[in-house]
């Protein structure tokens, strides 16, 4: 009698792998047909992951899907290419239980992202494009830098406070101009150790604000590029955007027809309310915790500028502060002024003065 060997096959199954990842290794969990299979770890190594699955579940499909974070999109660009689908999630978005959080363990959380994954709870997070990621990095590089400025800044401050050396009254606007700058390298101290350590700090000022404006003329030839002078010349036509917040939503955002509707674009940015409501009981709160912080944030910030530029938004903002206050009614006038960036990029459209939106 002779023994025929059938080698499994998968074809036409799916297997759900969640991924728990860290800098040193990954531990997978796998999900089939609502059934928990198994746990294991591995290298951070696509290809090594890839590798398993494929010899325990050939001709399987495989959907796999990890926390966005440090990570960035590697690891889902990496799995693509070796035929494997990959999905970028918000760890905010994972379904989890009470037991789930006071039990929080690597194997417990790719387990909850496999199951989840396989319940269809899971919302995937754009995952934008090579160019478009490194174009982001430059942005955000330069928004690191001007934190690290400040931070600078604010040491020789409080150096001078705790020695008790008062700044000049034609240099109280806190502008660090070069008259300034002359002002603290001349400042007479005694002992040697202090003198040395205020240079030091006054030349790392001086390297940060040369690597700043190198940078911000990078970024300006950035969005002069074929690829975003367009789309930006269309944003900066709307009162209070100029080329920092033009270019930094052209990066962040990276294709505006992800959004279906403008409701879904605001609640990516996160102008939208908090609402606690049941029954025929309605509650609307302060404006959502989840948001885009630096785009939310320059929003605000160019609010300020549009009420002074664009009659139709001043009226507004008028009409707003007889009934809460400027703070608030900033923010009405932020969303506003997202509206009309909206407008703009999907109508392709430069924007008109006046008109209320």
């Amino acid at each position: 009698m002779t023994n025929v060997k059938q080698k499994v096959d998968y074809a036409g199954k799916t297997i759900f792998v969640g991924m728990d990842v860290h800098k040193n290794s990954w531990n997978i969990s796998l999900y089939f047909e609502q059934q928990y299979l198994r746990s294991f770890h591995q290298p951070p190594a696509p290809s090594a992951l890839a590798k398993t699955l494929q010899r325990d579940y050939p001709n399987a499909t495989f959907r796999c899907a990890y926390e966005a974070g440090f990570s960035g999109f590697w690891i889902q660009r990496e799995l693509s290419k070796l035929g494997l689908e990959c999905i970028v999630v918000n760890a905010a978005d994972i379904p989890q239980t009470d037991k789930g959080k006071k039990n929080k363990t690597d194997r417990n959380d790719s387990k909850r992202i496999g199951s989840s994954l396989e319940a269809g709870q899971l919302i995937p997070i754009h995952v934008p494009d090579l160019e478009t990621d490194a174009d982001r990095r430059l942005v955000r590089y330069r928004q690191q830098l001007i934190r690290d400025l400040t931070r600078a800044k604010l040491r020789i401050k409080s150096l001078l406070l705790y020695n008790g050396i008062d700044i000049p009254p034609q240099f109280s606007s806190g502008k660090w101009s070069n008259l300034f700058v002359d002002w603290l390298k001349n400042i007479e101290l005694s002992q040697a150790s202090l003198k040395s350590t205020l240079q030091r700090m006054i030349t790392q000022v001086e390297i940060l604000r040369q690597e700043l404006n190198a940078l911000n003329k990078q970024v300006k030839d950035l969005l002069n590029s074929d690829r975003y002078r367009k789309t930006g010349q269309l944003l900066q036509s709307v009162p209070g955007i100029g080329a920092v917040v033009a270019i930094t939503l052209l990066v962040e955002i990276g294709d505006i027809h992800r959004f279906s509707s403008f409701t879904q674009f605001n609640s990516f940015i996160g102008f939208c309310p908090t609402e606690q409501s049941t029954g025929e009981t309605e509650r609307k709160g302060n404006i959502t915790t989840r948001s885009h912080s630096v785009l939310r944030s320059l929003l605000v910030e160019s609010a300020w500028t549009a009420i002074k530029a664009d009659p139709a938004l001043t009226l507004t903002f008028s009409e707003l502060k007889k009934r809460i206050t400027a703070k608030r009614a900033i923010i009405r006038i932020a969303r506003k002024l997202l509206n009309r960036i909206w407008h703009v990029w999907t109508k392709t459209q430069e924007y008109e003065k006046g008109i209320v939106i």
